[in-house]
């Protein structure tokens, strides 16, 4: 599930001499928003033309539902039985026609999704042909009683569910396969693999249902919708809605968008997952010869005087109030939230930052060559807005800001800017100028000293005796005597004993590896040839009768 819920609509309206209409799209609490519909006024060309509308509530994706919004009015045209005012056979054909049409698209032909579709064929001589595959529904207000002109093809239905069993399927769960909650769909093709049996027989179908009414003027409208607002009202609340809300003189869009509010769930605790699920409203007002303004006149009246069904004056409460009210406290507080960050977004011409940036300066802190940080009066230290920061504290914010204002950079600060190189030249520099006042002197016999190793010829032959002796003494222990002088030598102050042997010998180089021509000690074998071994006979193991070798 999405959070938050995603309650933007997208809304349309239109209409002409017969109808107006209003729809109303919202993706509410799923990640995605797999709805579609179609209006078409003007299905023919010509004076006198029929009218289409429809809804298509897509499942695994949303490119079938796509594909039928776009295509399924297309197709129906084009059919023969149309042109020949067959239009129940047309709606057939063209629902059947549209699976064709994607299974003949390689961009379809692995598409695992589906959708419903519930059409309204309105035509000029004032019928209207309902054609249903699925859970999407159409209902008709009569005086304000509900008419069901289409009914969902749920697997419970004892038709539906002996088509699956017939097919090879089978119910569980209350789903086909365990999976689809419905019986008919367009797409959904990995139920529709047995070649064996017509499209109309197969698990999943979409041949529809047609269903037909001839318009009178007691009949005030249509609507059209999804599952969405069925899960969560009746068919007779909805007109009871629709009725109400045209007699306070509220646009049919806005009518849609309330509904879809109306049934959008607070939040998803609830398991059964009513009031998640995306949502399209249709309404199509029947103007019968009318101006809107007439009949919006018309629908008050018959509401005010309760002509026809008694339309209630309250809308219906589906969830608790407790989780409205917390509903609503979120939502403000998101709604305030956004539009602080879109204050902050929105673009500010401040005169410190320009001065302190510059006119294409990105933001960051300002330096000048030869003083370091900005130093203007006071100095001031500027950053871009840090908008993922949403619960910054401002207060102390100011407080940080007026503290850092309070440095003083501009005086005896070090020039941060200067580089490593620079400094280390002018330490340099320094030594040197203390060494011309004597504060650094170096002694003659100092200078001997240092120069002495390097002027002397190293005797080779030399240090290798030395070497040898010294090893010898090593391995050789001392006599008491001699420990005892070592001792007081070392000890003695003033002694002019060396530093190297007041510090000890050095630790003995390991033992010479064996170069030179010195072979290592070799492997000594006598080959016994084909004679045993000699436990091999004391044990009586190889007798002359089994010697491999024997004549």
């Amino acid at each position: 599930m999405l959070f938050p819920a995603a309650t933007e609509k997208h809304t349309e309206s239109g209409g002409d001499s017969r109808f107006i209409y209003g729809v109303s799209e919202m993706q509410g609490w799923r990640v995605t928003m797999e709805d579609a519909h179609a209006t078409e006024l003007r299905l023919d060309e010509g004076e006198d033309t029929n009218t289409f509308f429809a809804v298509y509530d897509g499942h695994g994706g949303s490119s079938v539902a796509r594909f039928a919004g776009t295509n399924v009015h297309k197709r129906l045209v084009k059919e023969e039985a149309y042109r020949e005012g067959n239009y129940p056979e047309a709606l057939k054909r063209s629902f059947l026609g549209t699976d064709e049409d994607l299974l003949g698209d390689p961009s379809y032909t692995r598409d695992p999704s589906g959708c419903t579709a519930v059409a309204a064929l309105i035509t000029k001589d004032k019928k209207i042909f309902v054609a249903n595959a699925g859970d999407s529904r159409t209902v008709l207000s009569v005086k304000g009683e509900v008419k069901p002109l289409s009914f969902d093809h749920k697997p419970q239905n004892e038709t539906e569910k002996n088509r699956v069993w017939a097919a090879g399927g089978f119910i569980e769960f209350g789903r086909v396969m365990g999976n689809l909650a419905l019986a008919r769909a367009l797409g959904d093709f990995e139920y529709k693999k047995d070649y064996n049996i017509p499209p109309e027989d197969q698990i999943i179908t979409s041949n529809p249902e047609i269903t037909q009414h001839d318009i009178n003027d007691d009949d005030e409208f249509l609507i059209l919708a999804c599952d969405g607002i069925w899960d969560c009202l009746t068919s007779q609340q909805v007109v009871n809605i629709v009725r109400l809300q045209v007699s306070e003189g509220k646009e049919l869009t806005e009518i849609c968008e309330n509904i879809c509010e109306l049934c959008l769930a607070p939040d998803t605790t609830s398991g059964a997952g009513i009031g998640c699920d995306n949502m399209t409203a249709m309404i199509v007002a029947l103007l019968n010869g009318k101006t809107k303004e007439e009949w919006y006149a018309m629908i008050k009246e018959r509401v005010q005087n309760h002509e026809g069904y008694a339309t209630p004056d309250t809308l219906p409460q589906i969830y608790a109030t407790t989780r409205l009210l917390s509903f609503k406290a979120r939502r403000q507080a998101m709604e305030e939230r956004d539009r602080i960050l879109a204050e902050r977004e929105s673009p500010k011409i401040e005169d410190d930052r320009s001065e302190a940036f510059g006119l294409f300066s990105s933001g960051g802190i300002s330096f000048t060559p030869g003083i370091g940080i900005y130093s203007g009066t006071p100095p001031n230290l500027m950053f871009e807005q840090d908008d993922s920061d949403e619960d910054e504290n401002m207060g102390q914010l100011t407080e940080d800001r007026m503290l850092f204002n309070k440095i003083d950079f501009t005086a005896d600060s070090p020039d941060v800017t200067k580089s490593l190189k620079d400094q280390l030249d002018e330490f340099e520099r320094d030594e040197v100028d203390k060494e011309s006042e004597g504060d650094f002197k170096m002694d003659e016999a100092d200078d001997e000293a240092l120069k002495e190793p390097f002027d002397s010829v190293i005797d080779l032959s030399k240090a290798e005796q030395d070497r040898a002796e010294n090893l010898a003494q090593h391995h050789s222990p001392p006599s008491p005597s001699s420990t005892e002088t070592q001792s007081a030598t070392s000890t003695t102050p003033g002694a002019t004993t060396p530093a190297s042997k007041l510090q000890g010998e050095a630790p003995p180089p390991p033992k010479p590896l064996v170069n030179g021509n010195t072979l290592p000690e070799q492997l000594h074998s006598v080959p016994g040839g084909d004679a045993p071994h000699p436990a091999v006979e004391a044990e009586g193991l190889l007798d002359h009768s089994e010697d491999p070798l024997k004549g």
